[in-house]
């Protein structure tokens, strides 16, 4: 669960999970998990000390691989499920502009009816361990664990890997460094520092059982 460190008090911002199949135990009812598994080769302070905890985001476990939680993007808000993820740097969701299959059964972002949304006019392209997207760039406001993040850059997909079809979550927040954001674009938490949601530079990751 990261934990968001904010100016606002100490109040913890909580998020429900949902409980759902992980990728791994659709892919076994198919009977496609082994050759997907073949394929496709902290400061926890806050957890005992809520004090320092203003912002909470609950993650569920997917596939042993990664945890999801739910953020909003856009006015009026549209939820999407992403993947923490803290070996990439970029946000990127489905969008109306994807016809893959892996978009098909995801929500999918439309930017026509949000009222904060900008186009950025850029493109983007990143490659992971169990596939790629393809997608453009544009700013919306992104809100994690009740902190709204103002101009945040985010991806919009436009094609998505096979294997993505069958990830539980709709898209990722990358919660690495900006040297590795694709296309330049600022990560989330960084975004927070520069609005000063946080009040230190820090976010925590904790398991409980």
């Amino acid at each position: 669960m990261p934990a968001w460190h904010s100016h606002s008090g100490f109040g913890v911002y909580r998020v429900p999970l949902e409980k759902g199949k992980s990728a791994r135990e659709a892919l076994e009812e198919q009977g496609l998990w082994e050759e997907y598994r073949v394929k496709y080769p902290y400061n926890p302070i806050s957890k005992f000390d809520q004090r320092f905890a203003v912002a909470g985001e609950p993650m569920t476990n997917d596939a042993d691989l990664c945890y999801y939680g739910i953020i909003s993007i856009g006015t009026p808000p549209q939820s999407f499920k992403v993947i923490f993820d803290s070996g990439s740097s970029n946000l990127w969701v489905p969008s109306i502009y994807c016809n893959s299959p892996a978009c098909n059964n995801h929500h999918k972002f439309n930017p026509t009816t949000s009222s904060t949304y900008r186009r950025n006019g850029g493109s983007l392209k990143i490659q992971y361990g169990t596939g790629s997207m393809t997608g453009i760039l544009g700013y919306d406001t992104v809100t994690v664990g009740g902190l709204a993040v103002r101009n945040q850059i985010f991806g919009l997909s436009q094609t998505e890997a096979p294997f993505m079809q069958h990830m539980r979550a709709d898209g990722i927040l990358g919660l690495a460094y900006p040297r590795l954001s694709a296309s330049g674009a600022t990560p989330v938490f960084d975004n927070m520092m520069r609005e000063g949601l946080v009040t230190q530079d820090i976010f925590s990751v904790y398991l409980s059982r």
